[in-house]
């Protein structure tokens, strides 16, 4: 079995055990904790690190950070970095087309990550440049080990530790991605003249919270700039957290 294949059927796994442990284990207070790890995890490692960091460069980041969002981007179940910048980087490039990794012609198969070439298709050259980073490549390396090891801590200490803080924030992920890939690509408004079908959503950036990326036509207008929103009432509040974490100097 693939890495890809193992982490589809972990993620299948993970939502079962999320829904059945929120049925087991319901406590509207413990919620917090999972909007807490949406923002880390989904926000911070996904969005800001592995999507307008990695794939897009669109921004810098100090060595500390570049180490913490890597690490917390695993939580999303997604893969590794490395995979889910090469693969986006490749999205952008055939955005739409018959080689896009997740076309949103295929519907519900590339809402459930079943494309064949969503695990197939890698930019050669993002891989070698991300390759260069020796954390990155561990974490590639150890991505099961890292995230099975965190999991069984945070049962032992407390079953709902992996259920709200790790396993609902996966089901919520991914549900937002597939809003992103089949939604942001069928439905809205386009403020830009692209080369592909990719739209403006306000509903799905609700979805969101606000995330940013649901203005997907902007976004694939100006892959290379991190603030994506760009009329007053769209608001991209990972942007306003990358402003918090971005290097404002020019690295070394």
């Amino acid at each position: 079995m693939s890495d890809f294949s193992k982490l589809r059927l972990l993620i299948l796994i993970v939502h079962f055990a999320g829904m059945a442990g929120v049925i087991v284990y319901w406590s509207p207070a413990w919620l917090v904790l999972t909007l807490i790890s949406v923002v880390l995890f989904t926000w911070l490692g996904q969005e800001a690190y592995c999507h307008r960091y990695l794939a897009h460069r669109s921004y810098e980041l100090g060595h500390v950070w570049q180490k913490t969002f890597a690490f917390l981007s695993i939580f999303n179940l997604f893969g590794s970095p490395i995979g889910i910048a090469s693969t986006h980087v490749n999205h952008h490039r055939y955005s739409d087309g018959p080689s896009d990794p997740h076309p949103a012609s295929a519907g519900w198969r590339t809402w459930l990550w079943l494309t064949p070439r969503f695990e197939q298709s890698r930019s050669v050259g993002t891989v070698k440049r991300l390759m260069q980073d020796e954390w990155l490549v561990f974490i590639q390396r150890h991505y099961f080990r890292i995230y099975f090891s965190v999991i069984c801590a945070a049962s032992l200490i407390d079953i709902r530790i992996a259920i709200y803080v790790f396993f609902l924030p996966v089901v919520y992920a991914f549900f937002c991605n597939g809003v992103v890939n089949v939604i942001c690509h069928r439905y809205g408004y386009q403020s830009f003249q692209t080369n592909d079908d990719s739209k403006n959503n306000l509903i799905a950036n609700l979805i969101l919270l606000g995330n940013g990326v649901a203005f997907h036509n902007t976004h694939h207008a100006h892959p290379g700039v991190y603030r994506i929103s760009g009329r007053w009432y769209e608001i991209d509040v990972v942007a306003s957290l990358i402003d918090l974490f971005r290097r404002k100097d020019r690295p070394n």
